[in-house]
């Protein structure tokens, strides 16, 4: 506190002097950056109310963190186990593995929670909402272990094959259901998402390949 004023009683009242603001260009921050990504850390890390921090560093760590190390990871991870346990095929469910079933329930509720925090204009809510199906899905693959059940199947076991169905298929569809939510907000990396767990003319998914590159050098 460095300064007073005088109130309207005229006692002494304390005020704040206030530093030089910085200003930021967002043209120049799209360009250096690409769109989502200021995007996204508009949406995940400036709270509804209040002020938030803003440096280059911490808008590329999310990025890196989100894009690369979220999304991209998890649909790559997804898309690599179609292509090598079902030759690039998105397998029919069926039913017969219960562990899919909490992936499966978030990805019913998540529509409604992010339709209901955009009735509030609480972007930060809505886009936490979708956050919880890369979280459900990564804990789907922790859970069920695709890679030993292809692995019990090629040993002849047709029930492990038949998990692995439902394993893939749930999977899959959360994927589609990311860049279906996703869209509004980040439509560039919900394209990328699309265009991966989209089947390509003859049917299969096109190729694995890494969705985002990290913005930081050394990431």
């Amino acid at each position: 506190m460095s300064r007073r004023s005088e109130s309207a009683g005229g006692a002494p009242r304390p005020t704040r002097r206030r530093g030089p603001r910085r200003c930021v260009d967002p043209v120049a921050l799209t360009d250096a950056y690409g769109t989502d990504a200021v995007r996204w850390w508009l949406l995940r890390d400036v709270p509804r109310v209040g002020d938030a921090d803003f440096t280059p560093e911490r808008l590329t760590a999310r990025a890196d963190a989100d894009f690369a190390g979220g999304l991209g990871n998890l649909v790559h991870r997804v898309v690599t186990m179609v292509h090598r346990y079902r030759a690039g095929r998105v397998p029919a469910p069926s039913g017969v593995e219960p562990a899919v079933a909490p992936l499966e329930d978030v990805c019913r509720r998540v529509p409604g929670r992010i339709d209901a925090a955009l009735e509030d204009y609480d972007f930060r809510r809505a886009v936490r909402a979708a956050w919880e199906i890369v979280e459900a899905a990564n804990r789907c693959v922790d859970t069920t272990r695709p890679w030993e059940l292809a692995r019990a199947e090629g040993c002849g076991d047709g029930a492990a094959g038949g998990r692995l169905d439902d394993v893939l298929a749930a999977l899959v569809s959360a994927c589609r259901l990311l860049a279906d939510e996703l869209a509004p907000f980040v439509p560039g990396a919900a394209a990328r998402i699309s265009e991966q767990v989209g089947p390509s003319a003859n049917g299969t998914l096109p190729p694995a390949s890494p969705l985002f590159t990290q913005l930081r050098e050394g990431g």
